[in-house]
Parts: C-alpha cells; structure tokens; sequence
C-alpha cells in the first residue's frame, strides 16, 4: 500500500490546474506586495526628506490603492481557487469511498457504521486544509522568498545576508516542531473515530439502556470518552500555539537586525531613505511565506493522520472487488471449457435471471461468509430452495439467518462456493436487473411521515389506482382505509404513527404486491402481533406466495406451520432441511 501522503498527491493531481491558478494568484499578490513597498517609501522620501507637500504624491497615493484594492482582490481569487480545487478533492474522494462501501456491500463493514460515518464526514474534511493550505503554501514557500531576495540584493546586500541566514531557521523549526505533533494528530484522529462509533451505539440502543436502567451510567461514559478527545484536541493547540511562537519569533529578530543594520547605514549616511524604507517594508513579507508554510505544516499532519485511515478502506475494497473479478474470470473459462458455444452461457443464462416472469429457484453450493470478527457469517451451505415454495428460515440468533438471507439477496458475495438462480451463478447476472424482481421486508418496515399512498407506493410510484385498490384488498386493508377521514391519503406520523402493528405489517405487503417482487424476503413478519392481526398477516402472506418463492425468518410456530420446508441453521452452519411438522415435533 502506498504512503498517505503519496497518496493524497495523487488526489491532487486531478486539481492540478486549480491549484496553479491559486499559487498564480499569491505570486501576483507577492509582486502587488513589492510595488506597495515601493510606493511607500517614494511617498515618505518625497514627504520627509524631499518636503513635497500632498498635492504632489497624490498620484501615488492613488496608485497605492489601486495596489492595496488589486491586491485584496487576488487574495480572494487565490484563496477561492484553492477551496474549489480542496472541494472537488473532497468529493472525488467521497465518491470513492461510496463506491468502494457498495462493492463491499452491507455484510461487509458489520458493526463499523459509526466509524464508518465519522470517516466519510469528518474524515474526508481533514483532507481540506493539506490541499487548500500547506500544498500552495509550499510552492509559495520556495518562490516569493526568492523573488523578494532578487529585489533586495541590488539595493541592500548586508540586509539580503541576514535574510538568507535566519531564513533556514523557520522551515527547521517547522519541520521539528511538526514530528513531535504527527503522533497528537494520529491518537485526536482515533479518539474522534471510537467516540463517533461509542455515540451511534448508544443512539441505536437507547431503548434497551432505558429498559435496563443503564442509561445514566452511560452517560457517564461518553463524558469520560468527551474529555479525553478534549484532552487530546488541546494538547494539539498547545503545540501549534508554541510552533506558532516560535516562528513568529525567529522571523520578528531578523526583522529587528535587519532594521539596526539599515538604521547604522542611514546614519553614516551610505544609504537613502527610500532604499532603507523599501527593504525595510519588505523583510516582514520575505518571511510570511515560510511563517505560512510553518503554520500549515499542521495542516499536512491532519491531512496525512486522515489519509491513514481512509486508505485501508480503500485498499480492503480494491483486494475485495480484485478477487471477486478473478473468480469471475476463473468461472468463466471453466464454464467456456464446458460449453461448446460462448453465446450459450454468457447471453441466455442472463436472460434468465434478469427477465424471469417467474419465482426463481435458489441453490447454495459450498457457501461460506465470514465478517471481520470471529462471530457471525454461515460455513459451507448447501441447500435448494425451489421455485414458487414458502421456506421458513430459523434457527438462534446469531446463527446467520440474516447474513444468508442478505447473501441470497445478492447483497453480500461468498467468501467461497456460489449460488445459482435458475442454474446461473448469481455473481455473472446483471445486478440492477436482478435487484427489481426482490423484495425485503425487515422486522420493523420503514415508513416515513407522508400520506399512505405516497408510503404504499415508495416501491412502485407508477402504480395506478386499480393495481393499488387489488393490492389492498388482497392484504385485507381496503375496508380499513376506507374508515379512515382521508383514505388512502391520510398522513402516517414518524414510523407509520396512526396505523396499529398489524396493519402497518400488512400495508408492507401490500408494497411487496405493487411492487411485483418474485423473489420476497420477510424478517419477522408476525413478530409482536396478537393472534387476531398475526392470522391476518398470515393469510396475507398465502396470497403473496402465489407465483413467488419466499423466505421468511420466524421464531413463530404460526407462522412456520404455514411454509413447506423449513431450514434450521446452528452457529452458522445448516443443521438442517425439513418439513414444518417435523420441526415442530421436534420442538416440542
């Protein structure tokens, strides 16, 4: 893997032409800067030594503020060009960074969403201040300096040799300063990251804390984790305050020298004051630059501190599609090995999967996936799931009926072995194509503060009015909406507030139906229910399984003594395959 900062350099070369015309911007300011210099000095010449009165250096106060306006105005571009160039940086990267997530898939990062989160938000916004700061700084750094050198020698050669000695004292000082603050950075940066991932925890378990009585103790712990990221942050502008003394103190003596040597020579009488006054007005912007450069170096260690931690998820994501790539090719001339004609396996194999107008049939071969840690995943699968059955998947949790489900989906990639639908590998099929004949219904279904309709059709907006009147009654909703004020647009509250359990369960359904899944996935469809709205759902669920194949996760005996077959998995491995009754005798 390639060093953070290499890396970020390649990020910027995408930006070339912005961050050229932000350092064109700054050498101009450095010229307008030296012309300022000049103008000045003539006026104090004229005005002290020559006794012009105002009305002769009025010109020259007029051209001074055009300089002083011109001036302001570069800066603005300057500083405009380099925030546009760290913005577009900012979002290739962010793109990048989704692209990746989504080659990984959701069972790819289990438990990470907070880091996760902090990474593309927070993290992306350190790489700001390198591109925006300490990249045109350090160009600047090694032009102005000199072309400010160029200009002083010919009219104060003693002054332009304390300039080039003390010079080498600030980028020195900046660079030991800065190794002392890349640890800082690096532990700020980590503390941010398990604190973002503490919080989102917490948030998503809030209920439960409530429940047990642990929500104080909690609370507890974040203001803990709190100071010590305050701790951590201080400690870092402790540091930048002291480099920031340092350099402001080297660059303000060679000033004072520069000012005594000028003022010895003023005396005896060997220079004039314009040229005095002109190097003099000078030596404070010989050293801004390398001040700038000095104060930004902080900026490259933020940069570098957060390049460190996005460049593992892009190097994880890039060996993850490498590999998943190099078995599709391996599968590929195997199969072209078999097959006596190319078309055959490549084109009609595809239609299949992606134009099938019936429920697909599902086998597991050999497969195997295991997520970060130690627990969770499934090992050596092997099962058939036939076209157009109801299939109850159970087993304890943990067992990995959620990661086979997403697997199943297509949400997720084998670690090893493969899944056929229709006889094809899941992997060689178009996925947008295949991803419109599914359906996932989750335990708690998502629905959002809007009108029914507008939630019933969040699957399907082109539904029209008779499919969607077939889709509720085939749920049992229609005479339910019908005794409600507004029907079918009367407004759901925050999670389908103003619908009972039941009800929002069944209205779920009814978006698989408009929707025309045929393949549909169920977690939990009568989880919580009495047995009135569970036997509603229930029959709901005989009329959905008419011409698709569906899975459903259950504990409920109900619920599974509706399904044909029923698999049972153990600490992710399948235990076994067979019929409800069976199961239930088992159970009991």
């Amino acid at each position: 893997m390639i060093s953070p900062e290499v890396w970020l350099r390649q990020q910027a070369r995408s930006v070339t032409g912005k961050l050229t015309a932000a350092v064109g911007w700054s050498l101009t300011v450095g010229l307008l800067i030296i012309i300022q210099a000049w103008l000045l000095a003539t006026v104090c010449q004229q005005v002290v030594l020559d006794g012009l009165g105002l009305a002769p250096v009025l010109p020259l106060l007029g051209w001074l503020t055009c300089v002083v306006l011109l001036r302001a105005v570069c800066v603005y571009l300057s500083e405009e060009a380099a925030i546009n160039a760290a913005a577009q940086v900012k979002q290739q990267v962010r793109t990048q960074l989704y692209q990746r997530l989504l080659q990984l898939k959701p069972g790819g990062r289990a438990g990470e969403t907070g880091p996760l989160t902090e990474l593309v938000t927070t993290g992306v916004e350190g790489l700001e201040a390198y591109i925006a700061r300490f990249l045109p700084q350090m160009v600047l750094a090694g032009l102005l300096p000199l072309v400010m050198l160029i200009v002083v020698l010919p009219s104060e050669w003693r002054s332009s040799l304390v300039l080039i000695f003390s010079a080498p004292f600030i980028p020195l000082l900046m660079v030991l300063v800065g190794k002392g603050t890349e640890t800082l950075n690096r532990r700020q940066f980590g503390l941010l990251s398990r604190l973002g991932g503490h919080l989102l925890d917490l948030v998503q378990g809030l209920p439960d804390l409530k429940i047990f009585g642990a929500a104080r103790r909690e609370a507890g712990l974040v203001a803990v984790a709190s100071e010590q990221y305050r701790n951590a942050t201080m400690k870092v502008l402790r540091v930048a305050f002291l480099s920031a003394f340092t350099l402001e103190f080297f660059s303000t003596v060679g000033t004072a020298v520069i000012a005594v040597v000028i003022g010895f020579r003023l005396l005896a009488g060997d220079l004039s004051l314009l040229d005095g006054l002109f190097v003099l007005l000078l030596a404070p912007e010989f050293y801004l630059p390398l001040r700038n450069l000095g104060l930004s170096y902080h900026s490259r260690m933020n940069g570098i501190a957060a390049a460190e931690r996005i460049l593992p998820l892009v190097d994880e994501c890039k060996k993850t599609c490498n590999a998943e790539t190099q078995r599709y090719r391996d599968d590929l001339e195997t199969d072209q090995k078999q097959t006596s004609t190319k078309l055959s396996f490549s084109v009609a194999p595809l239609l299949r999967v992606s134009e099938a107008d019936h429920a697909p049939e599902l086998i597991c071969e050999s497969v195997s996936f295991r997520y970060g840690g130690e627990r969770g995943g499934v090992q050596d699968i092997s099962l058939t799931i036939t076209s157009g059955s109801m299939v109850a998947l159970v087993g304890a949790s943990g067992s990995g009926k959620s990661t086979l489900a997403r697997l199943l989906l297509g949400l997720a990639q084998p670690a090893s072995g493969r899944i056929l639908v229709n006889g094809m590998d899941l992997r060689d099929s178009d996925q947008q194509q295949w991803r419109t004949t599914l359906a996932w219904v989750p335990q708690q279904p998502f629905f959002f503060t809007a009108s029914i309709r507008d939630n019933l059709l969040l699957g399907c907006p082109s539904a029209d009015q008779q499919a969607i009147r077939q889709a509720l009654e085939q749920v049992g909703l229609q005479t339910v909406l019908q005794g409600l004020p507004d029907g079918l647009d009367t407004l759901l509250g925050d999670q389908g507030a103003g619908l009972s359990g039941g009800e929002l369960r069944r209205l779920a359904l009814a978006r698989v139906l408009l929707r025309d899944a045929r393949l549909v996935v169920l977690d939990e469809p009568t989880a919580g229910l009495d047995a009135a709205n569970e036997q509603l759902v229930l029959e709901s669920l005989g009329r959905l399984a008419a011409g698709r194949t569906l899975l459903i996760i259950s504990h409920r005996e109900q619920t599974i003594s509706h399904c044909q077959q029923v698999i049972e998995l153990a600490a992710g491995r399948l235990e076994r395959i067979c019929t409800p009754r069976e199961f239930l005798g088992w159970q009991r």
